[in-house]
């Protein structure tokens, strides 16, 4: 049997990095949200991701304020909740999660609400290997605001005029769509100090249409997303968290890369209290510095995007802030058995 699960790490491992290498071609940003903080949005990211936790109940929270320094800024918020549910020997996650977003002076964006289904499956006897597979339902409303706007026909010969009419017509300023996600992640879980988390989605699959008019619609283009996270100790107090996440939206993509240093403070079997620096990159566009806190159940990180890309003659470096906050509720606390690796839900 121990032959057998390094097969399939092997394996799933090469697929991984034979799809992040493809991805690497093209190093522009993608279209859809994103976070630098991106695996504290772990339904968001990934459909798979659902229910794959160690605890019971699982909320996160992640907000994010860009490019506040040349504009009226894009703000995006997201909001999420999963838990699981074993049903004989099936593992089942269910979760949601709603998510607002705003950008320039007409604050195009809008809300969208996902229910989020997975099966969680064992793949290794101790127990320390899972697969899941998720899928996304959702439905989006995007619109504008026109009232901010001004247009040259308010131009009255000296300066801008708002008393005169805007010269433009506007019949249709939101739309309704239904967007669906699929994906699968792979979970190794030793002990809280010994994890790996990587996994694929395929999102907006449907290529559900968003423009506001009948004619020549502009569909959602589908995003293919690969991710990696890994803890690993590398002193008795000290462990590191290597992460990556590789996104593709059409002929944009976006590939943010670094890693966390991770201090403990203590842990009482239940409860753990930590703290983390961390530096990313997202190629070709900013450096990202960042700290976290685990306090008790909760999770709480803070990080700064610093402008690299010709933008930053614009904003002086100044790019985005971001925050992020989880909080992992466990009915009983997780044992570690020397025989059986696995947490507390299977």
């Amino acid at each position: 049997m121990k032959n057998y699960r390094f097969t399939i790490q092997n394996v799933l491992s090469k697929l991984l990095w034979l799809l992040m290498m493809v991805f690497l071609t093209h190093l522009v940003k993608a279209q859809d949200i994103h976070y630098s903080q991106f695996n504290s949005a772990g339904v968001y990211q990934n459909p798979g991701n659902t229910g794959l936790f160690d605890g019971d109940y699982r909320l996160a929270g992640n907000f994010r304020n860009q490019y506040k320094a040349v504009t009226v800024g894009y703000n995006s918020t997201t909001l999420a909740g999963d838990t699981k549910y074993k049903i004989k020997n099936h593992v089942f996650g269910l979760g949601a999660f709603i998510q607002n977003d705003k950008a320039g002076d007409s604050r195009f964006g809008g809300s969208k609400l996902s229910l989020s289904l997975s099966y969680i499956k064992k793949i290794s006897k101790d127990s320390a290997h899972f697969i899941s597979f998720g899928f996304q339902p959702g439905v989006t409303n995007r619109g504008i605001k026109t009232d901010e706007l001004t247009f040259d026909s308010q131009y009255d010969g000296d300066g801008y005029n708002g008393a005169i009419a805007a010269d433009e017509s506007f019949a249709n300023t939101n739309v309704i769509f239904a967007d669906f996600n699929i994906g699968a992640s792979w979970f190794m879980f030793k002990n809280k100090r010994n994890t790996l988390l990587t996994g694929i989605s395929y999102q907006h699959f449907n290529k559900p249409k968003r423009s506001f008019f009948t004619e020549n619609p502009v569909l959602v283009s589908p995003k293919l997303n690969a991710h990696i996270s890994l803890v690993k100790p590398i002193a008795t107090f000290l462990d590191i968290i290597p992460e990556i996440q590789i996104s593709q939206q059409n002929k944009f993509n976006a590939v943010n890369l670094g890693t966390w240093v991770k201090y403990w403070l203590g842990s009482n079997g239940i409860s753990d209290y930590a703290v983390y620096g961390g530096i990313f990159y997202r190629l070709g566009d900013a450096a990202i510095i960042a700290a976290a806190m685990d306090y008790a159940n909760f999770r709480v990180g803070l990080s700064y995007d610093l402008t690299l890309s010709q933008l930053k003659t614009a904003n002086n470096l100044r790019g985005g802030a971001e925050v992020s906050v989880i909080y992992i509720f466990k009915k009983i606390p997780t044992m570690i058995l020397k025989s059986k690796n696995c947490p507390v839900w299977m």
